[in-house]
């Protein structure tokens, strides 16, 4: 059993404000600059948590950088998520096309989706424009 601390909520917290992946270093000095200081292993710990219930997600970077995303909760059991390859931006989507793939899927493939969660790479609108 997980137990709600003040510094777990505040690692919550200090996560959910990021809006691109993210390294431990950056949640560790964003957590010093907020006057909020935590240990390096007491950050890790709850990295790992967050990552094992499907909170965050752990990707592999730049130069093989382990990074995290928030996952934002979402009442959708079927979504994705949009990834700027350039800026490392992440969108989340929920929309009703999604479930038009599921049933796609069902009948011509011949597979029957439980659930999903994708993260698709690209371009956003502003890297693109930028380009």
């Amino acid at each position: 059993m997980k137990y709600n601390t003040i510094n777990r909520n505040y690692f919550l917290q200090t996560i959910q404000t990021f809006r691109k992946p993210f390294t431990a270093k950056e949640v560790l000095e964003r957590l010093k600059e907020n006057e909020n200081p935590m240990g390096t292993s007491t950050v890790y710990r709850f990295l790992d948590e967050f990552s094992s219930d499907g909170t965050i997600r752990k990707i592999l970077g730049e130069n093989n950088t382990v990074k995290y995303f928030y996952f934002e909760p979402c009442t959708d059991e079927n979504h994705l998520y949009l990834e700027c390859e350039k800026c490392h931006h992440m969108t989340h989507v929920d929309c009703r096309h999604l479930k038009g793939f599921s049933k796609h899927l069902s009948k011509k493939h011949d597979f029957k989706i439980s659930n999903y969660s994708l993260v698709l790479t690209g371009l956003c609108a502003d890297c693109i424009e930028k380009a």
